[in-house]
């Protein structure tokens, strides 16, 4: 078995140590020889006027307060008021089992879902009962019946 030659390994490291610091710290680029910054492009003046700004050096900051923010504070009516808070006090509610029918909320549509059990007729009928009892602000517009 030939042992190996130790002379040879000590020549190829020397030589990846040369390369590896002469990569390291010789900078390949192009220096620039004399003491100026480089240029860069800066834009150029045009015939344009520009208006001169103020100046506002002598003077304090000075915020105007103003009494009006743009939001008319205006009360609901009443009827939109109970309709409201009765669809809110419902939806709260949900998911609402009284055996005759169930009642959920679809956010997507932002209407009730009413599930109606047999015999639908006349669940639809307890439901229009209930509905004008408890929550009589409440349109049939807003539920959708399965």
């Amino acid at each position: 078995m030939n042992t190996p030659n130790i002379k040879i390994y000590l020549a190829v490291s020397g030589v990846l140590i040369i390369l590896f610091l002469i990569v390291t710290f010789v900078p390949f680029g192009k220096k620039s020889t004399s003491n100026q910054p480089p240029t860069t492009n800066f834009p150029t003046p045009t015939s344009v006027e520009i208006n001169q700004i103020p100046d506002t050096s002598n003077q304090s900051p000075m915020v105007e307060s103003v009494d009006f923010t743009g939001a008319a504070e205006e009360e609901l009516p009443p009827e939109v008021m109970d309709a409201a808070l009765q669809k809110q006090d419902l939806r709260n509610k949900t998911l609402f089992d009284t055996g005759l029918f169930q009642i959920d909320f679809d956010y997507g549509e932002d209407k009730f879902v009413v599930i109606l059990a047999e015999p639908k007729g006349e669940n639809r009928q307890q439901f229009n009962q209930w509905l004008k009892d408890n929550y009589p602000s409440l349109n049939v517009n807003q539920f959708n019946f399965k």
